[in-house]
């Protein structure tokens, strides 16, 4: 293949996938179902006292809700539940979940901390007793010793539809809790933010500062419908923001209650990259679509099963993974020493590997 005479266009499109692949590291680092080198860990109290997880915990009812009248209705009734997150290392936002002292934020707001508390909407400040995270979906749980607060109602991100409005409340540049409005732009957006591969976001243009991370998105119903995570930042864009889908938010937050912590199915792959034709005719594929994989891990289920670099997988279980977004879910969706099905293409042929999946320590 002559790469010289390839349009601009499909050179555009391979140079941001071999971003991609150059980017192993990153996703080898926040996707352990996937790849090799990620190091879970929960991030340890931040006082000499733990605070139990609560075994019993269930997530809050959610409901598509009703249309306020105003923004500013649906802002009054969000804003008792949520919080400044202040620690050693920054500020961030927060918001409570459980009346009895179980607040959601970012991972990324806490990475580090030696020190953290919030400062609740009538002034108060509380000292963290515990914080549980998963870095993989940047989702953290901070306890502190109350009750009563006021919980945030939970929305469905499921129910948004592109040029809904939705609105982001918190702690923007450390000044104290704000609001600013916006509308949802995109739906299940995959990118890549601060070193961390994130799928199924929310993007909005709701204006987004230093400080509003881990913050609710919320709709006109005055519900949590995300939680507010980062904006693109550059001389050449404007109004590109992101917000972690409640929706799929919600099981990882239960867990970190519940078990203080996620461990992930392995897979032992890596290197995965999208096919698409421009793909398939830069890499000589007789395939334009699934998931090629540039490396097998040693010792993996991947490995026994088969499975080789430049395989392109197409499906698992009879459920179609075209995409890495859709790989990566499908592997999430599996049990740690459950049996799965591959379906993948190589040399002109489809094939199928079976594959235990091993728990990533």
């Amino acid at each position: 293949m002559n790469k010289i005479y390839v349009p601009i266009a499909v050179l555009c499109v391979i140079s941001i996938s071999l971003m991609t692949l150059c980017s192993c590291s990153i996703i080898s680092e926040h996707f352990p179902e996937l790849d090799l080198d990620f190091n879970h860990t929960t991030v340890p109290p931040v006082t000499t006292t733990s605070h139990p997880v609560n075994t019993t915990w269930s997530p809050p009812a959610q409901s598509p809700g009703f249309t306020l009248e105003n923004w500013a209705e649906a802002v009054e009734k969000v804003r008792p539940s949520v919080v400044a997150v202040e620690t050693s290392t920054g500020s961030g936002s927060g918001w409570i979940i459980d009346s009895g002292g179980i607040i959601v934020t970012n991972e990324h707001v806490v990475e580090g901390a030696s020190e953290a508390g919030v400062v609740l909407s009538d002034g108060r400040y509380l000292e963290a007793v515990s914080i549980y995270t998963d870095v993989v979906t940047d989702i953290a749980v901070i306890y502190v010793n109350a009750s009563g607060l006021p919980a945030a109602s939970i929305g469905s991100s499921s129910s948004l539809k592109v040029g809904q409005p939705v609105a982001a409340v918190g702690n923007a540049l450390g000044l104290g809790i704000s609001m600013k409005g916006g509308w949802v732009s995109q739906l299940n957006v995959s990118t890549v933010i601060d070193d961390r591969s994130l799928y199924g976001l929310i993007e909005t243009d709701a204006a987004m500062n230093p400080g509003n991370s881990g913050g609710p998105l919320i709709n006109l119903a005055g519900e949590v419908v995300g939680i507010t995570n980062a904006k693109l930042v550059d001389v050449t864009i404007e109004g590109v923001g992101y917000a972690i889908s409640i929706d799929s938010a919600l099981p990882v937050i239960e867990r970190l209650i519940t078990e203080g912590s996620i461990s992930y199915p392995f897979l032992g792959i890596w290197g995965m990259i999208t096919v698409n034709p421009a793909i398939a005719g830069f890499f000589e594929l007789d395939i334009d679509q699934g998931v090629l994989i540039q490396g097998v891990t040693p010792g993996t289920g991947a490995e026994a099963g088969g499975l080789k670099a430049g395989d392109v997988i197409l499906s698992i279980d009879e459920e179609p993974t075209l995409t890495v977004e859709e790989l990566v879910w499908a592997i999430r969706s599996k049990e740690i020493g459950q049996t799965v099905n591959i379906k993948y293409y190589r040399g002109g042929l489809q094939h199928t590997a079976t594959v235990t999946l091993s728990e990533y320590i």
